[in-house]
């Protein structure tokens, strides 16, 4: 790797576009909430709702798209572009599978998956309409997912953030015309928010299949459907099965935390949605950091630069957390005004405001899960992530959520007091373990020199 491509991997050139593309999908979805927010609270209920069962489901690709990732910036670090393409032709058949599945799954059973979440009777309405639209598009959704990631693996952090600019344009125009019936078109309320989301991530995918022919310029649909690409179920299940079992935790975790919210009533599920949608910001930065490093540490790892690849994480870690800590605290002070956008309901504000402040604890230890997750599944660690993930998800968020939130009645307070515990406990794992990692790989070198 010459010093070209490794100033093309810093930490600045990977996580700035990144954090665009995904600033302006945190700005669009809150115009998008806002949207909806005018059909009713419960319309945005439904829609908040809707999304943490499509994100859980969508988490079964979960193992296919973390250990392909990984191995084609590896591959691609390593100059080896013919084991990255099939790395892409292996991830692109597998995807088209179960899309295709699961889209036919959500079309039938959208009701019954609502009924097991327990949906408030106000919201189930809207939540159907929603989740039956948007859920048949999965397979638009996870292809234009993996084709994206794919990209950004090899270092084209631009693109993605182009096609995003372009994808919620057409996002917010869509929902204008479709929610309130504007130039001429009929007003389809929530059903309209759900074909707005389908057409533009359609959009979305077609442009991202673009940059990745360009990438790899031999790629074809007839490769991918007939390509061989033997041995690679293997690699990528090494590597993204645990991540998988991760995902699905949290996945789970997440229903049963929802579940748990439900149980408090329509106001304690409506200030929960409209909080985690404010406090998206702080999330998308320190998500698109944990991305940027995960990318920079797989390609060095696979060119050998392994003391730069260990060195990168405390560079990311530290202007992260200080970034986060600013932003959430600009969150904090402007917490009312920014909650009127949403909602009126000075009860539903009210339940919402004392998680707002346990949040300046809360972000900035995610900025460390991000990070540190994300650079040890690059290596080879996911095992031992999965493991304390599951632990962390089970015991602290959703077993500490129900305890403290239900039990003790302390509401949504309590519920982010148990994630925040959470954080903690896999944040403190997680740099140990980085921390031996990379005495082991000293180690190993010092033997070899000596040697």
């Amino acid at each position: 790797m010459d010093e070209k491509e490794r100033k093309a991997l810093s930490l600045s050139v990977l996580t700035w576009p990144i954090l665009i593309e995904m600033l302006l999908q945190f700005i669009m979805g809150t115009i998008d909430t806002l949207m909806v927010s005018r059909i009713g609270d419960n319309a945005v209920s439904a829609v908040g709702l809707s999304n943490q069962i499509t994100q859980t489901v969508l988490t079964l690709f979960a193992a296919i798209n973390a250990g392909a990732t990984v191995l084609i910036a590896r591959a691609w670090g390593a100059n080896s572009r013919n084991q990255a393409q099939k790395t892409v032709t292996f991830s692109i058949r597998v995807n088209l599978i179960i899309g295709v599945v699961l889209s036919l799954f959500f079309f039938f059973f959208a009701g019954l998956l609502l009924d097991m979440m327990g949906a408030p009777a106000g919201v189930r309405g809207y939540a159907e309409d929603y989740l039956r639209i948007v859920g048949s598009c999965t397979l638009i959704t996870v292809l234009q997912t993996f084709v994206t990631a794919a990209v950004r693996s090899i270092g084209n952090t631009k693109g993605p953030m182009k096609i995003a600019i372009g994808m919620n344009v057409i996002h917010l125009i869509l929902n204008y015309v479709l929610i309130f019936g504007e130039w001429g078109f009929p007003s389809l309320g929530i059903q309209g928010a759900a074909i707005s989301t389908c057409i533009s991530r359609g959009a979305a995918l077609a442009a991202s299949i673009i940059l990745l022919i360009r990438a790899f310029p031999e790629l074809s649909v007839h490769m991918i459907l007939t390509g061989k690409t033997q041995g690679l179920w293997q690699e990528v299940m090494r590597i993204g099965l645990p991540v998988s079992v991760t995902a699905v935790s949290w996945g789970y975790s997440q229903i049963i935390l929802m579940s748990v919210i439900s149980a408090m009533g329509e106001k304690s599920l409506a200030a929960y949605t409209y909080l985690t949608t404010i406090q998206q910001l702080p999330w998308l930065i320190a998500s698109s950091i944990g991305m940027a490093l995960s990318i920079r540490v797989a390609q060095f790892y696979g060119a050998g630069l392994i003391k730069e690849m260990f060195k990168s994480l405390y560079q990311a870690v530290w202007p992260g957390v200080i970034l986060v800590s600013l932003v959430t605290t600009g969150l904090l002070l402007s917490s009312s005004a920014l909650m009127r956008w949403f909602t009126q309901d000075t009860g539903i504000i009210h339940l919402a405001y004392p998680a707002f402040a346990l949040c300046l604890i809360w972000q900035p230890m995610r900025v460390i899960g991000f990070c540190a997750s994300g650079a040890l599944n690059a290596i080879g660690e996911a095992k031992a992530v999965a493991v304390w993930a599951v632990i962390g998800m089970w015991i602290f968020t959703a077993g500490g959520s129900f305890v403290l939130g239900v039990y003790f009645q302390y509401g949504l307070l309590g519920v982010f007091i148990a994630m925040i515990g959470d954080e903690l406990l896999r944040s403190t794992l997680y740099l140990i373990r980085w921390r031996v990692k990379n005495q082991k790989f000293k180690l190993a070198n010092n033997s070899h020199l000596q040697a």
